[in-house]
């Protein structure tokens, strides 16, 4: 490859010339001084000549990053390889043996990016062409928080295509933060006061009729204070009925360390009608081996009238709420949504996860619930 000085100090001579800087990328020197960076290569049997820029307008650095897409460009034509879909669909079944949430990355990049970019080389994909993509399908509607996810995978997808040799260069690892920060207003998800919970329960049970499975998840939701991702995924083999707790494991929770939740007599009842044709609690009905998405108990929200009302993730909102109002300590009703408590030190020092207390709180959470169902 030609350095900065190779290339200062060709000279113009009576004859264009042209000097190699990597196979198929060329400079030429006119005889009036001018350099051109061309590419001139056969690629999967069809000749590719492009003139790409002028040096120094047009630096070594770049001029070689066009010529890597533009060849990536030519093989992701032939094999399908290189594009971002060929990718990403290598990566997400790595990603399918390293996590348990995958089909929650899986919907959201399906859903989001592969529309846009499924058969383009990933190479080829400019971080202002994927952030306008984003900005359009997200931002505009403030899930900032989906857009940070969606940035994080790309990020990650991207460093297994380096790794894997599909690229030579890492060109989306700052895109997040081109997005604004959400102010503490927009991170709060929608929910209710307590006090409307029998209103708004009265609602959802009487159109549970049409969806039996999705409001048994909105029910585990309640008597379990999990995260949608969380509850959705849960697995026949986390429930131990001798000591009545669910074990969820450490990948599957958002804070990345092992979580217990008591189980309630409320709990049971769902887990005991819920029909084992699957490792998943919330099967699937239409996804063989699968869960349900933690979309489905959204839209079944949405349908039914409460559209920037509550959100399931609002469930947890209203548990720790009414637990500060009936006198339940800080501590354990914080440990009852899973949250940290304390600094980092506490948090490595302080392992008590106060099971017996939680599991009275929980008691009493889950009965004011069904006080509201009747």
């Amino acid at each position: 490859m030609l350095s900065y000085l190779d290339i200062k100090n060709l000279k113009p001579k009576d004859k264009t010339y042209t000097v190699t800087d990597a196979p198929g990328l060329y400079l030429r020197v006119w005889p009036s001084g001018k350099k051109v960076w061309i590419i001139n290569k056969s690629i999967n049997g069809k000749r590719v000549v492009k003139q790409l820029g002028a040096w120094p307008d047009l630096p070594a650095k770049d001029a070689r990053a066009l010529w890597e897409v533009c060849v990536n460009e030519g093989k992701a034509e032939a094999t399908g390889a290189f594009t971002f879909g060929g990718i990403y669909r290598d990566w997400i079944e790595l990603k399918k043996t390293q996590i348990k949430n995958w089909k929650d990355i899986d919907e959201r990049i399906s859903k989001y990016l592969l529309p846009d970019f499924d058969s383009m080389a990933l190479a080829g994909i400019s971080p202002p062409a994927l952030i306008k993509v984003l900005n359009e399908k997200l931002g505009a509607r403030g899930k900032f928080e989906t857009v940070k996810r969606v940035c994080g995978y790309v990020k990650e997808m991207e460093i297994f295509a380096v790794n894997s040799g599909r690229i030579n260069m890492l060109r989306f690892q700052g895109i997040d933060k081109v997005f604004p920060k959400p102010s503490s207003k927009m991170q709060h998800r929608p929910s209710i006061e307590p006090s409307k919970l029998p209103e708004v329960l009265k609602a959802l049970h009487a159109a549970s009729i049409t969806a039996p499975g999705t409001w048994d998840a909105v029910l585990i939701g309640f008597y379990t204070l999990l995260r949608p991702a969380e509850y959705c995924a849960m697995e026949w083999s986390w429930i131990d009925e001798v000591t009545k707790i669910v074990t969820v494991p450490a990948e599957v929770m958002k804070m990345k360390r092992p979580h217990t939740v008591p189980i309630t007599p409320q709990l049971m009842t769902i887990f005991e009608r819920r029909p084992r044709v699957n490792p998943f609690v919330l099967a699937s009905p239409g996804v063989r081996d699968s869960h349900i998405s933690t979309a489905a108990a959204e839209l079944f929200f949405r349908r039914h009238g409460l559209r920037d009302i509550l959100v399931p993730h609002g469930i947890r909102a209203i548990g720790r709420t009414w637990m500060a109002e009936n006198g339940i300590d800080d501590k354990v009703a914080e440990l009852c949504i899973a949250h940290s408590v304390g600094t980092q030190t506490v948090q490595a020092y302080d392992r008590a996860d106060l099971l017996e207390q939680r599991r009275e709180a929980m008691s009493r959470w889950c009965s004011f619930v069904e006080s509201c169902l009747k």
